[in-house]
C-alpha cells in the first residue's frame, strides 16, 4: 500500500537543489537533485504524495532552466537559445538519466574556463615579473619597482610572490623597498622560511640590527631553534657589538651542532 508521507531525503534535497541553482552553485545543485531522484520511489507513494513531489521537481526544474550556466550549455548542445531541460510529471526516470550528462558537460566547461583563467593569470604574473627584472637590470629603478609592486598588488595572495618581489629588490640594492614586501610575507605566510632569511639580510645591509634581531626571534618562535639561525643570530650580535649575546647564541648553536664551524669560530673568539 502506498504511503502518504514523502521521504525527507527527497524533499530536503530538492529544496537544497533549488537554493543551490539560485546561488549559481550548479554542480552541487545537480548533485542534490540527483540524490533526490535516487531516493524517490513513486510506486511507494499515494497519489497526493506523488503529486507533491512532482510539484517540487517542477519548481526545481524552473530554477534549473533559468540558470545562466545551464542555459549556456543547453544552447551549445542544442544550438537553440530556447532549449530547456525537459520534465513532465511521471518522467523522473528520463530526468534522472539526463542530469548526470548535463552535469558532466558543465563540469568540463567549468574546468576549461578555470584552466584558461589560470593561464591568463600566469601570463600576467610572468609578464610583470620579467618586466620588473628587466628594468632593474637596466638600472631603470623606478619602472622596475613599479612593475614589481603591481605584481605584488595583484598576486600577493599567492604564497611566494612577496618573497620573489623582495628578493629581486634586494638584489638591486633597494633594501627599504625589499624589506616592505618581505615583512608582508612574514605576516601573511609565516611558514615561508625564505622571507625571514632575506628580511634579516636587508636589515643587516641597512645596519638596522634591532629589526634584524626581531626577524631572527620570529623565525625561532615559528620554526624552533636551528643551528643555522642561531649562528646567524650570533653573527648579528657580533656585528652589533653585543658580545655576550653573540657568545650565548654561538654556544646554543654548538649545542645543536657541535661541528658548526662558524659558530665554533665565534665561540672561541669570544671565550
Amino acid at each position: 500500500m502506498g504511503s502518504l508521507v514523502v521521504p525527507q531525503d527527497v524533499t530536503q534535497n530538492i529544496a537544497r537543489a533549488k537554493a543551490l541553482f539560485r546561488r549559481d552553485e550548479v554542480l552541487r545543485g545537480f548533485d542534490a537533485l540527483i540524490l533526490a531522484l535516487d531516493a524517490y520511489e513513486p510506486a511507494k507513494l499515494m497519489g497526493r504524495s506523488r503529486f507533491e513531489v512532482e510539484v517540487l521537481i517542477t519548481e526545481c526544474m524552473q530554477e534549473v532552466n533559468r540558470n545562466p550556466s545551464v542555459r549556456k550549455i543547453l544552447e551549445a548542445l542544442t544550438k537553440s537559445p530556447k532549449a530547456t531541460v525537459p520534465y513532465a510529471p511521471g518522467g523522473e526516470a528520463k530526468l534522472k538519466a539526463l542530469l548526470p550528462v548535463l552535469r558532466k558537460a558543465i563540469a568540463e566547461t567549468a574546468n576549461q574556463k578555470e584552466q584558461k583563467e589560470q593561464e591568463e593569470r600566469d601570463l600576467r604574473k610572468n609578464t610583470l615579473r620579467d618586466k620588473g627584472i628587466a628594468y632593474l637590470k637596466a638600472k631603470d629603478l623606478p619602472r622596475g619597482k613599479a612593475a614589481l609592486r603591481r605584481l605584488a598588488d595583484e598576486f600577493g595572495d599567492e604564497q611566494g610572490i612577496y618573497v620573489l618581489v623582495g628578493g629581486h629588490l634586494l638584489e638591486a640594492g633597494l633594501f627599504y623597498d625589499a624589506v616592505e614586501f618581505l615583512e608582508l610575507s612574514i605576516e601573511k605566510f609565516p611558514r615561508d622560511s625564505k622571507a625571514y632569511a632575506l628580511a634579516s639580510k636587508c636589515y643587516l645591509a641597512l645596519r638596522e640590527f634591532g629589526s634584524a634581531e626581531t626577524v631572527y626571534v620570529k623565525a625561532i618562535k615559528t620554526f624552533g631553534k636551528h643551528p643555522v639561525t642561531l649562528t646567524n643570530l650570533a653573527k648579528l650580535y657580533l656585528a652589533w657589538n653585543k658580545k655576550d649575546k653573540a657568545f650565548e647564541a654561538a654556544q646554543a648553536a654548538l649545542g645543536l651542532d657541535a661541528n658548526n664551524a662558524e659558530a665554533k669560530a665565534i665561540f672561541e673568539k669570544l671565550s
